[in-house]
């Protein structure tokens, strides 16, 4: 990962990691939406950056698989927001653990 995005990345996890806090101490439905939003962004950025960086010799099925889980982490925590869908919010969790596992295959090759 070259030191642009290395940077993008921390400037993310850092707002992430704000706007939970502030939805846990403030309590506002707001921030908790928004906490929801980041965690959707953080997800769609992680699968930019695992698309983008990899290379020839990696196992293209474990990218595209590690990729898709976390771009379905992504939409479904998006549709988690929908009245009537709070059941996409596990299926986020579950979609994004399984990318960072598929990230974690990829870099030990």
């Amino acid at each position: 990962m070259d030191s642009r995005s290395q940077t993008i990345l921390r400037s993310i996890l850092i707002g992430y990691i704000a706007l939970i806090a502030a939805s846990i101490l403030i309590d506002n439905p707001i921030f908790a939406t928004a906490a929801d939003l980041g965690f959707a962004a953080v997800a769609g950025f992680f699968a930019y950056t695992i698309y983008t960086g990899t290379s020839s010799s990696d196992d293209q099925r474990l990218v595209l698989g590690a990729v898709g889980a976390l771009v379905a982490a992504a939409l479904a925590q998006v549709l988690a927001l929908v009245p009537g869908f709070a059941g996409f919010g596990t299926a986020a969790t579950v979609f994004f653990v399984l990318g960072f596992l598929g990230y974690f295959a990829i870099r030990r090759q």
